[in-house]
Order: structure tokens, then C-alpha cells, then sequence
């Protein structure tokens, strides 16, 4: 999941990235970089003539807005404009947006937490949302269930109305699934596995989400039928972290990630790769559909 780009840091100026990093970053053609920087005057904002193009974070988080309604349908000069006005600035991940979503969390007030979701989605993508809102959030109301043994409708309706804004907000690929995610049987917590595929989805990667409690005959199953490149077993607990359901995918054709928690203390053979985070898996999986 891990982002591969090495910034420079120019003296006294935010770090900047090469065109060729934000299209590797993107996963898009350096030309429809240019393009969108000729036609539309989506790029660089700071740009001087004569030299290469640097990007900023908000200039990529402006291009990757724009790339998500692109794919969602939007014409492109339609999606150019809509991107400008979507600026990072507008919506801030930070401390002040967890504390607002986290209060409507708990007055149930499911209209502001899937406002407040989407408007984040729309203006930083999956990953940011997801590590910097929406996890933080949902630690916060953990704390209190897991300490103090209630508010678990809060616990619930902060992750219905997480699943729910990613489903209203990314647009599902065509094609055949490029990856498989499950969790092991008797796993019911399959909340991170709908940010990764909404993850991968912003990316134009199709993948089949089966969700929570899979049995492994019906993984192996599943495996045959769709042929995934990357299979992805998320496991919030040790309990549930099945050493014989990652011995299913027993084929180099196929990697597979033992995602989550639960699986830190499972011992790890062969191709399987332990993965720690969201932009982690991400990275590996688009690794993994280009390389396999």
C-alpha cells in the first residue's frame, strides 16, 4: 500500500513531486498529466517557464478529485472546474473534523456523519479520508465501547454511515476482478475491506468484495471462478487469523496479503505479505495486477 514517490524538499517550500511520480502515484499516463495541465489548467500551481513541472500534495489532491469524476462519468472540463473549487483547503482532515464527527456519531445524526464523510471523499480520495477521519473516529468511539461497554449503536452507526458514503461516492469499475477480499470465517469486522475496495475502485481497480465470515471452502471456491491476481484476508483478531485459509491460495499466480491486526502473531510462509495500512495494500495490489 505504500506510495512509492520520493519528494524533494526545496529549501522553505513544501515538498514537490516529477510528473513521472504523480502519474505513478495516480496511475495515470504522464501525458493525461499534460493534457489536463494544457487543456483544462489542472497542474503545477506554481509553475515557471523553462523549468520541469513540480507538484504539490494539493495539486495532486486537485488532479485525483478530478480523476475520480472522470471515472464517475463527468466530462472533463465539468470535472476540471468542479476539482478547482474542491480544494483541500475547503475540507480539513484534521482534529476539529473527527470531533464533528465524532458528536453526530453520538446524537445519531446519520444525515452529518455521511455529509461530513462524503464531502471529505470527495475532496481527499479513500486513503486520506480513511487513515485521517474516518479510523480516528471510529477510535474514538471504540475507546468508550471496549472501556465502558456502551454507546455500540454509535460504534454502528458511524461504520454503517462510512460504508454507506464510500458506496455513494465511488463508482464501481467494469471488468473482471483484479482482486479478491474476505475475511476468514468467524471475522466479522469487514469495515477496512470496504475502504479498500472503494480504495481501489477511485483507481479503476475491480475487485471482488465478499466481505465478513467466509468459509474457506467458499473462498477457495470464489478463487476458482473469478481468478484474482491478489487476494486480501483482513483479520481484526488472532482468533480468526487462519493460517489453513492463506494455504488455499497456495499458487504463485496469486499474491496474497494477511491484512489486519489479527494476524501479527501468525507466522507468515511462502509469497504471503503482512499488511499494516490502507495505502499499504493499495500499493501492492496495483504492484500486483501490473506484474502478474
Amino acid at each position: 500500500m505504500t506510495q512509492h514517490v520520493h519528494p524533494a524538499q526545496p529549501a522553505g517550500g513544501p515538498p514537490t513531486f516529477a510528473a513521472g511520480a504523480v502519474a505513478r502515484r495516480l496511475g495515470l499516463p504522464v501525458s493525461t498529466l499534460r493534457s489536463w495541465n494544457n487543456r483544462y489548467g489542472i497542474g503545477p500551481s506554481d509553475h515557471q517557464r523553462g523549468r520541469h513541472r513540480r507538484y504539490t500534495e494539493t495539486d495532486i489532491a486537485v488532479l485525483a478529485v478530478m480523476q475520480r469524476l472522470v471515472a464517475q462519468g463527468s466530462p472533463p472540463a465539468a470535472a476540471a472546474r468542479a476539482a478547482r473549487d474542491r480544494r483541500p483547503n475547503n475540507v480539513r482532515l484534521d482534529g476539529p473534523l473527527v470531533k464533528h464527527l465524532v458528536g453526530a456519531a453520538y446524537r445519531l445524526d446519520s444525515h452529518t456523519t455521511i455529509t461530513t464523510i462524503c464531502q471529505a471523499l470527495t475532496t481527499h480520495g479513500v486513503v486520506d479520508t480513511w487513515q485521517h477521519l474516518c479510523v480516528p473516529a471510529l477510535n474514538q468511539v471504540q475507546e468508550r465501547v471496549s472501556g465502558q461497554g456502551d454507546c455500540v449503536e454509535v460504534e454502528h452507526l458511524l461504520s454503517w454511515s462510512i460504508t454507506t458514503s464510500l458506496h455513494q461516492v465511488v463508482a464501481t469499475p467494469v471488468g473482471a476482478p483484479v482482486a479478491m477480499l474476505a475475511c476468514p470465517a468467524g471475522e466479522h469486522h469487514a469495515l477496512p475491506l470496504e475502504a479498500l475496495n472503494a480504495a481501489l475502485a477511485e483507481r479503476g481497480v475491480p475487485a471482488a468484495t465478499l466481505g465478513a465470515d467466509v468459509p474457506e471452502r467458499a473462498l477457495a471456491d470464489a478463487a476458482g471462478r473469478a481468478r484474482p491476481k491478489v487476494v486480501v484476508l483482513w483479520s481484526q483478531a488472532p482468533a480468526t487469523a487462519s493460517p489453513s485459509a492463506l494455504r488455499i491460495f497456495d499458487d504463485a499466480s496469486i499474491m496474497v496479503l494477511a491484512a489486519g491486526p489479527g494476524w501479527a502473531r501468525t507466522p507468515l510462509s511462502g509469497p504471503v505479505i503482512a499488511v499494516n495500512d490502507l495505502s499499504q495494500a493499495v500499493g501492492l495490489i496495483m504492484d500486483g495486477a501490473q506484474n502478474r
